[in-house]
């Protein structure tokens, strides 16, 4: 099995993290891309051009990272996405505020960064209110998955890097202990460091 990824893209580094937490590294390999540079291989495999994607001996590919973490969960025990029951759903709604939230930061550095336009207020600043209001509720309910090990407090520890590499300025860490918490703690991991975007 492939997993196609980009060392500097947050939804890729989320299944990167969790195949290294459940000890999948030898079973899968991690196969280095480029979205816009995309090989026929990686095009066979998401024909959307975006990564994460993997492939699977015998079976359809898998693309979107929500899917491939739920994919890659069921390779090893103990299982990082309950399989029933409240705390499943618990699990997947604070993976879905962290991609959101990693959508919001990605889409405001695409505006941020258009070349030869100048960015559009309106747009940065509603990705901002967003973002902001994003940090504020996962702060809020941060005591529901500070000393959690599971793929919602993965996703959240990887958004929060991901502002770290692509909107510093956002000082997220003001008045948010829960999050810097959580953050610290991940930070020590060596699944985190070890997948850590590149520094340049």
């Amino acid at each position: 099995m492939k997993l196609y990824i980009s060392t500097t893209s947050p939804y890729a580094r989320k299944c990167r993290v969790l195949l290294r937490e459940k000890g999948l590294t030898a079973r899968i390999e991690e196969v280095e891309t480029h979205p816009f540079d995309s090989t026929a291989d990686f095009i066979d495999t998401n024909p959307l051009g975006k990564v994460p994607a993997m492939t699977r001996e015998g079976a359809t590919p898998l693309i979107d990272s929500p899917l491939i973490c739920e994919f890659i969960d069921t390779l090893s025990e103990p299982r990082w996405i309950p399989k029933s029951g409240p705390a499943r759903w618990r699990v997947l709604r604070f993976q879905a505020l962290a991609d959101g939230l990693i959508d919001l930061t990605v889409a405001r550095r695409i505006e941020v960064t258009k070349p030869d336009c100048e960015p559009s207020k309106f747009w940065v600043e509603r990705q901002e209110s967003g973002i902001s209001r994003a940090l504020d509720l996962l702060e809020s309910e941060s005591d529901k998955f500070g000393g959690a090990v599971d793929l919602g407090a993965v996703a959240i520890a990887v958004a929060l890097g991901y502002l770290d590499f692509r909107y510093p300025e956002s000082e997220w860490r003001q008045g948010r202990e829960g999050l810097q918490a959580l953050f610290d703690r991940w930070a020590e991991r060596a699944s985190f460091q070890e997948t850590a975007p590149p520094a340049s």
